[in-house]
């Protein structure tokens, strides 16, 4: 007969051996688990471009760039040279004349010092002298003008020094001329037309003190 006894399966194991078995299944595992990362970390140097590639490609931009520079600015340069050469810088003109004269159209401005007793002015300026100046005169042919008496401080401390001299003869005066005026206003515009450098007062100027 059989003995019962002995029908212990043979693939049984002792407690050691189990614990030594699986002490070496957690150890294949993690070897596994290191040699996983190590091969995604392979791939993904591989896919990834090396730092030289990336310094070239960085560089080979900066030289596209640059060149782009340098064209933008050869043309522009070339631009600034084509307006330069189809619109030559105008020469200066040796005679006075308002900016917006240049244009054509437009009236020029002279600053007059006192007439002279015949009835002409010989000093004339394009800018107004303190001290110096006391009528303005406006002429949009640079042959014919009008002129008033300048309404400021320094042109009317100036034309009261000699009125008989520095007004009368170009203006009519309306009005009290006894008194220290604080304004000069021009009623009626005088005219004028040039003669030779000066100009020649043909219709004098009504003013009043105020």
């Amino acid at each position: 007969m059989f003995n019962f006894n002995n029908n212990k399966k043979e693939s049984d194991l002792p407690p050691q051996d189990l614990e030594e078995l699986f002490q070496r299944l957690e150890h294949l595992e993690r070897k596994c688990r290191r040699m996983e990362a190590q091969i995604k970390e392979l791939e993904a140097k591989m896919t990834a471009p090396t730092a030289s590639e990336t310094v070239s490609e960085a560089v080979s931009v900066a030289e596209t760039e640059v060149e782009s520079v340098g064209i933008n600015l050869d043309n522009a340069a070339a631009n600034l040279m084509g307006k330069a050469i189809e619109k030559p810088m105008e020469k200066p003109s040796d005679e006075p004349q308002t900016a917006a004269s240049s244009f054509g159209g437009q009236s020029e401005i002279f600053y007059l010092a006192a007439p002279n007793p015949d009835g002409t002015f010989s000093q004339a300026s394009a800018v107004e002298q303190i001290g110096k100046s006391i009528y303005q005169l406006t002429t949009a042919d640079g042959q014919n003008g009008t002129f008033i008496l300048l309404d400021t401080p320094d042109a009317i401390a100036t034309a009261m020094i000699s009125v008989s001299q520095f007004v009368k003869p170009a203006c009519k005066i309306s009005g009290n001329t006894a008194i220290q005026p604080r304004h000069i206003i021009t009623e009626e515009e005088g005219a004028a037309s040039r003669e030779g450098t000066g100009w020649k007062i043909t219709r004098k100027a009504v003013v009043r003190f105020e």
